[in-house]
């Protein structure tokens, strides 16, 4: 059926909002490499291009529109002449999606990726109720690294939105709970081991093991999880 247009409109203002975050970090590398041109730098253009031109595809399947300004007119293009092995600015109005593994952009309308790497899995896959296209191997790796989606506040909310309604929360919050715990002073600590304890431990765990090793501590829903060691 048909899906309901709140619903649509509220999945297109969280893409635009992933797509200006994505398009800042592309002007970041740009000024960068403008500064300091380097392989790394271009690698990591090359990937944020391919973030930005995704989610502008994405956001017009969504609205059936064409009101997203293609990237090589919302970002400016190298500062410099291209070099041999640099990356080249994208044509106005193209939606690149080449990978360096030899995949070609569209094909009847239909965007083609980079193919699976080994070891990799999806945090989100095909057999959920998101699009499985923009979550490849190109945009994955930002959901693989919680520290990339601290910075990026709409990546991190639809990252939230899907441990909330497909997956366990707990150990995700207990992970977060506890790195604030080991950052947080002593004074602070203790009330905040408290509080992951009564939330998120049984009562019945032990809450000491031997010298030097973790302990394995039961979460609240049934999944067995390891206390950081203090120093």
């Amino acid at each position: 059926g048909l899906q309901d247009p709140e619903v649509q409109k509220h999945a297109t203002q969280i893409l635009r909002n992933m797509l200006r975050q994505e398009e800042a970090e592309l002007q970041r590398f740009q000024e960068l490499y403008s500064r300091n041109p380097g392989a790394a730098v271009e690698e990591q253009i090359e990937g944020a291009r391919r973030r930005v031109s995704q989610l502008q595809l994405k956001i017009l399947q969504e609205t059936g529109n064409s009101l997203v300004v293609p990237v090589a007119r919302s970002v400016p293009a190298f500062p410099t002449p291209r070099t041999p092995g640099s990356v080249p600015p994208l044509l106005p109005g193209r939606l690149s999606l080449d990978s360096q593994d030899g995949d070609s952009g569209l094909e009847s309308g239909t965007e083609r990726f980079p193919s699976e790497r080994p070891g990799r899995p999806l945090i989100i896959g095909p057999e959920e109720d998101c699009d499985p296209g923009y979550f490849n191997n190109e945009c994955d790796s930002l959901f693989q690294d919680l520290g990339k989606l601290k910075s990026r506040p709409a990546h991190l909310g639809v990252f939230l939105r899907y441990i909330f309604s497909q997956a366990d929360p707990s150990p995700l919050l207990f992970y977060l709970c506890t790195e604030v715990f080991q950052q947080s002073t002593a004074k602070d600590s203790r009330a905040l081991g408290k509080e992951i304890w009564n939330i998120f431990l049984d009562r019945s765990a032990v809450r000491a093991g031997p010298s030097g090793s973790p302990t394995p501590l039961p979460c609240m829903g049934g999944r067995s999880l390891r206390c950081p060691k203090r120093d």
